[in-house]
């Protein structure tokens, strides 16, 4: 597979708060981390589509999305979720509790609904879509469980610091090295810088690793083994 290279997405606001990290990858890295993520058994590895749809459209109700908005709509989907999260904690902790809501409707198919391989080998799939949808409840999996905490107490700070020079530069610094070759070496040293940033912005050491895996953990299933680590100041 050729070279790839992180293209930054400047959202709607590139200058609004973000909860859930504003970038997207081009259709290359996003095919190399479908491949990578392709299940091992197959046969505990099902997305039952009926039961998806029906979990997708009781988790629409709270955002006020039509029953027809689905994983193929996966960057209206991060973008309603996002404005969301960024109202307050209140909202915040509202949007969890609605993602645990969808987590327990599909049970053991879940984790190969979220899976980006079973996604683009359905008919007609779109990249950016899919990877947009999977990286929403990701996110969501992160700051709505080990990251909760954090997210509550610094909700403000973690919030507006993607706004900021020093995410850029993590991000761009990213665009600029990442290939097919060094992949995960890129995700974890992107990972690293953005653990030093955040620590600088919010304050050591809780904010670090939530930034950290805020980014890791959407490349978990397609990087093996990568860690963020906890500073121990």
């Amino acid at each position: 597979m050729h070279s790839v290279a992180l293209t930054l997405l400047v959202l709607v606001g590139a200058s609004q708060a973000a909860l859930l990290l504003p970038y997207t990858l081009p259709d290359d890295v996003i095919q190399l981390m479908a491949f990578r993520e392709q299940p091992q058994n197959a046969a505990i590895s099902t997305c039952n589509d009926v039961q998806f749809n029906y979990c997708q459209t009781t988790f629409n109700k709270f955002f006020g999305m039509d029953d027809s908005i689905s994983w193929r709509n996966g960057t209206y989907i991060f973008n309603t979720v996002q404005k969301y999260l960024m109202m307050n904690v209140t909202e915040l902790v509202k949007v969890c509790n609605t993602r645990t809501q969808f987590y327990q409707c599909l049970g053991t198919s879940y984790y190969p609904c979220m899976n980006l391989y079973t996604l683009l080998n359905k008919p007609q799939p779109d990249f950016p879509n899919a990877f947009d949808y999977v990286r929403t409840f990701r996110g969501l999996e992160w700051m709505c469980v080990g990251g909760f905490s954090e997210v509550v107490a610094q909700w403000g700070c973690l919030g507006t610091f993607p706004t900021t020079n020093a995410y850029l530069n993590c991000i761009a610094n990213f665009n600029q090295t990442v290939a097919a070759n060094n992949f995960c070496p890129a995700v974890q040293q992107t990972g690293a810088c953005l653990n030093d940033a955040y620590n600088a912005a919010c304050g050591a050491p809780g904010s670090g690793y939530f930034g950290c895996e805020n980014f890791r953990i959407t490349f978990d299933n397609s990087c093996w083994g990568l860690r963020c680590m906890v500073d121990s100041q």
